[in-house]
């Protein structure tokens, strides 16, 4: 497998941003001209998760709450609420829907883009007793690992589960235990950090697995897998297999990048900064 380091704080030559859907794939697949990263802002964080949205927007998870920041890291709004367990992850892939994700409770909470709450959706009136992970679906819909029988299920908008994987214990020989999921091009993709991450189809049919584990945190643009290792930012092309180094700004541990909209978004264990490029 070809392992080679792209520095994007160099400088590249060739074809205009026109023919790339994001800014974020022209610096990882094309040639172009670019500037060294540049730091907008910077907030003191501690112990946060983070995710973004497709317009270049920020979100933190701090202490039960949510904080959403625009791209310059100003303050958008903010969402909390008493009673509804502990908030595990946010899935911002939709900017208009934002949907929050309570393990302990098997809940959903669907926010607008202005984090007001919209529904909440009780995963246990599905059949989906013990979710580990969830996100949702381009295609109407919820995909969600369910403990209870180890299975990755589809629910539709009325909460009936429409595709199902089968026990995913029984068919890979091993226990999962998958921290994150997303869902890109028509595939789903699940962090099981042991073994690597699992990839499905879009009927929840069981694809391949990509052994790269110990995986902090990832992200899918187009083609390309983008993984935080060993406080490294590898892209992992999905077609070629091929391994590339992505060089960052100077940092601290890292916890997540993420790229939007020409933007890096880097989360280390002291604060997340905003660069431009």
């Amino acid at each position: 497998m070809a392992f080679r380091r792209i520095d994007l704080r160099g400088k590249f030559w060739g074809c205009g941003p026109g023919k790339i859907r994001w800014f974020a794939i022209f610096i990882l697949l094309t040639s172009f001209q670019t500037d060294e990263f540049r730091l907008i802002n910077s907030i003191p964080f501690n112990n946060v998760q983070l995710t973004t949205d497709r317009l270049g927007n920020a979100y933190v998870i701090v202490e039960n709450q949510l904080l959403e920041f625009d791209s310059l890291g100003k303050p958008k709004a903010n969402y909390a609420e008493a009673g509804t367990g502990t908030l595990t992850s946010v899935d911002a892939s939709n900017p208009l829907k934002i949907v929050l994700f309570y393990r302990d409770f098997a809940r959903l909470q669907l926010l607008n883009n202005k984090l007001s709450k919209e529904s909440t959706i009780d995963l246990r009136d599905a059949g989906i007793m013990q979710p580990l992970v969830a996100c949702q679906s381009f295609l109407d819909g919820y995909w969600i690992f369910d403990q209870q029988d180890f299975s990755l299920k589809k629910i539709d908008l009325s909460l009936k589960i429409v595709y199902q994987s089968g026990n995913m214990n029984q068919t890979l020989g091993y226990a999962l235990q998958p921290e994150s999921i997303t869902e890109a091009n028509d595939f789903i993709y699940m962090n099981n950090p042991n073994t690597g991450i699992l990839v499905f189809d879009k009927f929840g049919n069981y694809y391949k697995t990509i052994p790269v584990t110990g995986i902090v945190s990832f992200q899918v643009i187009e083609k390309n897998l983008l993984y935080l290792k060993n406080n490294k930012l590898t892209r992992f092309d999905l077609t070629t297999l091929a391994e590339n180094e992505i060089i960052l700004p100077p940092h601290e541990i890292l916890v997540s990048a993420r790229f939007e909209q020409q933007k890096l978004f880097l989360l280390t264990t002291a604060s997340l900064a905003f660069y431009s490029y």
